[in-house]
């Protein structure tokens, strides 16, 4: 568990894939920060990945490290946009992690999917994969 959250942890950047309407695949880089809960992620209301998670929520994220060998973590699961309290809570992490919100963070929205547990089977000690239950 203690590569699964370095992994997490030591990440900033990630692949995040959305459906577009026509359901073909987007997959785009995006500032990516992790607690023990959810993966969170912070965007444009306008970006192409933003309106594609307000049409179809559905979502898989792709984090890759060579610290230490090469280590991956593949979460998918049910993307939402946050607001209020939750948002507030997203952007304190960002703050935990850099010191204060830094200029590529004006004006965007938080967005998080929820850690969910590995699948055991197809987990390895180096690749691990979480899916919530209603993907």
């Amino acid at each position: 568990m203690e590569n699964i959250q370095a992994i997490l942890s030591n990440n900033r950047v990630g692949t995040l894939a959305t459906l577009n309407v026509d359901g073909s695949p987007w997959a785009t880089p995006v500032h990516i920060l992790a607690d023990n809960e959810a993966v969170y992620w912070f965007s444009k209301d306008t970006h192409q990945h933003s309106l594609n998670v307000e049409n179809d929520p559905r979502v898989s994220i792709a984090l890759w490290s060579t610290e230490n060998g090469q280590n991956g973590a593949y979460i998918s699961g049910l993307a939402q946009k946050l607001a209020g309290e939750e948002a507030e809570k997203a952007f304190d992490i960002v703050v935990a992690t850099f010191g204060s919100i830094p200029p590529v963070f004006d004006g965007v929205s938080a967005y998080r999917v929820p850690l969910g547990q590995p699948n055991t089977e197809k987990s390895s000690e180096k690749r691990w994969y979480f899916y919530t239950k209603n993907v």
